[in-house]
């Protein structure tokens, strides 16, 4: 929480500067899209996107250089099929000599959510109601990964009566706050002085214990210039 506190306080005065040298305005964008986990292998096979979108507020430091401070979430519920594909089932059958094994995983939502300042830059010398550009930023990021829990239910038959037993396994979760890095690109579309939509692909990574926690965000969304 401490970290996230100092983030937004150099994020405020890098803002407050960044205007007194500017006379344009500020620029408000929101968008949403679809959320590719990536790793640790744990988020990225049994988690897919639920909900989840960014806010961001920009200062523009140039003609082709803007300053940005986002603030993103996004939900993510189970992947049932991803689990089941994780543990093989057909194998369990295989070697135990069981007539039935079947897998009913069962987990509360799993969250990211990142506070960041990021740079975008784009091309001044390319004119015209699409401009391509980069971004990149660094800020913070708290992951919070639930508990998957495992229920295993193995049939096996004995003397014309089957028997059954059930193991409950489960993935531990957990909670980290980090840093983190993310880039990409995107595609602005001008509609007018005021208003502009974009599509952007970014590679988010955090650098959490282990792999770190990674993902790729594709969104689409609108840029209002105040």
């Amino acid at each position: 929480m401490k970290r996230i506190c100092v983030l937004f306080v150099l994020l405020h005065l890098v803002m407050v500067m960044g205007q007194a040298q500017q006379n344009s305005g500020l620029e408000v964008s929101l968008s949403s899209g679809f959320v590719m986990p990536s790793s640790p292998m744990t988020f990225a096979n049994y988690w897919k996107m639920q909900a989840g979108g960014s806010l961001g507020v920009g200062i523009p430091l140039s003609p082709s250089v803007t300053l940005i401070g986002s603030v993103e979430y996004y939900r993510f519920q189970l992947n049932v099929d991803g689990v089941n594909k994780g543990f093989d089932t057909q194998y369990m059958r295989d070697i135990w000599i069981f007539d039935n094994v079947s897998m009913h995983p069962t987990a509360d939502p799993s969250s990211v959510m990142t506070a960041s300042v990021n740079v975008r830059v784009a091309p001044s010398a390319i004119k015209g109601w699409l401009s391509p550009y980069l971004v990149a930023g660094i800020g913070v990021m708290r992951f919070s990964l639930s508990e998957i829990s495992l229920p295993t239910t193995s049939v096996l038959s004995l003397d014309s009566s089957s028997v059954s037993f059930t193991a409950r396994q489960r993935i531990i979760g957990g909670e980290e706050t980090d840093v983190v890095f993310q880039s990409g690109l995107g595609l602005d579309v001008h509609f007018s002085s005021f208003l502009n939509l974009f599509i952007e692909a970014r590679y988010t990574h955090g650098f959490s214990k282990g792999l770190g926690t990674a993902y790729i965000p594709i969104t689409a969304g609108v840029r209002l210039h105040l």
